[in-house]
């Protein structure tokens, strides 16, 4: 096949989506814009199986940017792509109750558009342009959903992006000046050569962890996944993928800098994201939420195995070699869980779960070879990268139980048992990511990856599954736990110590509301009145509750934004 035929198969992948959102300017083509949209992804699945790797000059456009198809670019293209299928599929149900889906049609073949050309961009410039359409996208689709915490949950989103597509064009605009060109071969090359570069990852954290939701800049991510349909919330971890993961290994060279200090910092960031997302899953009693909660976890492994790569250049090609792979291996299994919760749970309830178990599997199993890329750092370092994945089992332990525990709920789609359908579907790619990279194939092909050294398994490798199986075991089994708790009234029930320090400072709280109500002076009224408001909170799970509602709030994260931006200011002119 020739090369101009490879590169228009190429353009016509990326122009397909935008051409089919044309047609809803014209009212009686609605229809069709409609029907075309779960197959306005299949050239693109097409292109990412089919053509090999290839570079595409577009001189006219955005000041002579390009595309590019290569190892990354392909997993991550063949991802979206598979994801906005199953999104796409669910979106033209023809039921009453799915009209607001079919209204979703045009701002979907939007982001489906803008998210294959983030996977295609070998520039800069573009790839900006397509992470703020697809960003703008995903938020008119979350708006879809016409709920209150919905709206809520789009107005969080689109401030937060304003705030992170200003930081990023800061980001593009300063590397574009040192390396001379927007290509990401140049902004690599520029980030290499930093001194200083605190300045430039905090821009880089920032922006992209708005659109994967790291701690600080997530209140959307959570109620996103609360209000929205299943199609959206697949729609979703495309975004997260494509627009955050993705954004990170473009620009960062990884194995070609040591960024010890860095690397510690992006630690922690992701140490306490995947405390707050464990945090979060539990207390809240939403399957919708606990998945969102899942993915905020998945972005906490994300970026952990970017700060190990940071700390030891020794094992970061290798790192970046393998991250496109987890995240096709975990969004797609995260994407079917998504799928099987929705699914049809009256039939055929036992392949139901022994589908959802598969997915769960597949979810731990994507971090082992990153595990193994790090044995020579020691056993140390592995039980230290284990992290957040035992978050990630926890949650989808609890995940899996409420699974089994929930009844069914009526199904919108056009044949009951679609969802499972289109969750098998997905679990057919993640098997194969699997295979791929747990026999050590780096992914420079999904049809014929070449054979690379096999990762060096362990005892310590041992010790890290059963890690992980224990504690999707416990998560499971507190989920189960906390709905089989004893009645009150039981003789065989006493209570916990907790329990009774609660009831102690209820009663505390009652006196001293009866003490507030005496006429006294102003300030001694004051002073007992703090005391009652005091005391009334003092439960752990109501100042869980107040915690968890103060970093919700969208203030919380410009402040956050602001102390980051002080930080950086210190350490790069004062400190």
């Amino acid at each position: 096949m020739s090369a101009g035929l490879l590169q228009s198969a190429v353009l016509f992948a990326l122009a397909w989506p935008f051409l089919a959102a044309s047609l809803w300017v014209i009212r009686a083509a609605r229809p069709s814009a409609i029907r075309l949209l779960p197959w306005s992804a299949a050239p693109a699945l097409a292109v990412a199986l089919l053509v090999p790797d290839l570079t595409l000059p577009l001189p006219e456009t955005l000041l002579g940017s390009g595309l590019a198809l290569d190892a990354t670019g392909r997993v991550f293209l063949a991802t979206t792509a598979l994801l906005w299928l199953i999104a796409g599929a669910l979106m033209v149900g023809r039921r009453p109750g799915d009209v607001g889906e079919r209204r979703s049609a045009l701002p979907a073949l939007l982001a489906m558009g803008s998210g294959f050309a983030l996977a295609l961009a070998d520039d800069g410039l573009m790839w900006f342009a397509a992470g703020t359409l697809a960003g703008y996208a995903v938020y008119a689709l979350i708006l879809q959903a016409a709920t209150r915490a919905a709206r809520a949950a789009g107005r969080r989103l689109v401030i937060l992006l304003v705030l992170s597509d200003l930081l990023l064009f800061e980001l593009f605009l300063i590397l574009a000046h040192a390396a001379g060109g927007t290509s990401f071969a140049d902004l690599r090359g520029a980030v290499a050569a930093l001194d200083n570069p605190t300045f430039v990852l905090a821009l880089m954290t920032l922006g992209f962890g708005v659109k994967a939701g790291v701690l600080g800049v997530h209140p959307w991510l959570l109620p996103a996944f609360g209000s929205t349909t299943p199609a959206v919330r697949v729609a979703l971890i495309a975004f997260a993928a494509a627009a955050g993961l993705l954004g990170w290994l473009r620009l960062l060279p990884l194995g070609e800098i040591a960024w010890t200090a860095m690397g510690v910092a992006l630690h922690w960031l992701a140490f306490a994201t995947a405390a707050y997302a464990l945090i979060a899953g539990f207390s809240r009693t939403g399957q919708q939420a606990l998945a969102g909660s899942v993915l905020m976890a998945l972005t906490a492994q994300w970026l952990w195995a970017l700060a190990a790569a940071l700390q030891r250049p020794e094992s970061g090609a290798a790192i970046a070699a393998l991250l496109p792979m987890v995240g096709l291996q975990s969004g797609l299994a995260l994407a079917a869980l998504v799928l099987l919760d929705d699914a049809d749970r009256t039939r055929h309830r036992a392949l139901r779960m022994a589908m959802a178990w598969l997915a769960i599997a597949l979810v731990l199993l994507a971090p082992l070879p990153i595990f193994a890329a790090r044995m020579g750092a020691g056993p140390l370092a592995v039980i230290d990268l284990s992290w957040p994945s035992i978050a990630v089992a926890l949650l989808l332990g609890r995940l899996v139980a409420g699974m089994a525990r929930h009844e069914a709920t009526a199904s919108r789609s056009r044949h009951p048992r679609s969802r499972m359908f289109l969750g098998a579907y997905l679990l057919v790619p993640a098997l194969v990511g699997a295979a791929t990279s747990l026999l050590g194939y780096p992914p420079t092909g999904l049809w014929s990856p070449i054979q690379a050294d096999s990762p060096p398994w362990s005892l310590s490798s041992a010790v890290a599954v059963a890690a992980l199986v224990g504690a999707l075991g416990i998560g499971w089994l507190a989920s189960l736990g906390s709905e089989h708790r004893p009645p009150r009234d039981s003789s065989a029930w006493s209570p916990s110590p907790l329990r009774r320090i609660h009831e102690r400072l209820r009663a505390l709280r009652g006196k001293l509301r009866r003490i507030a109500r005496i006429r006294l002076p102003g300030w001694r009224d004051a002073i007992l009145d703090a005391l009652a408001t005091a005391a009334s909170s003092t439960s752990v799970g109501a100042l869980a509750r107040q915690a968890e509602a103060k970093l919700m709030r969208w203030e919380s994260a410009m402040a956050i934004l602001l102390l980051a931006g002080l930080a950086v200011v210190w350490s790069a002119f004062g400190g």
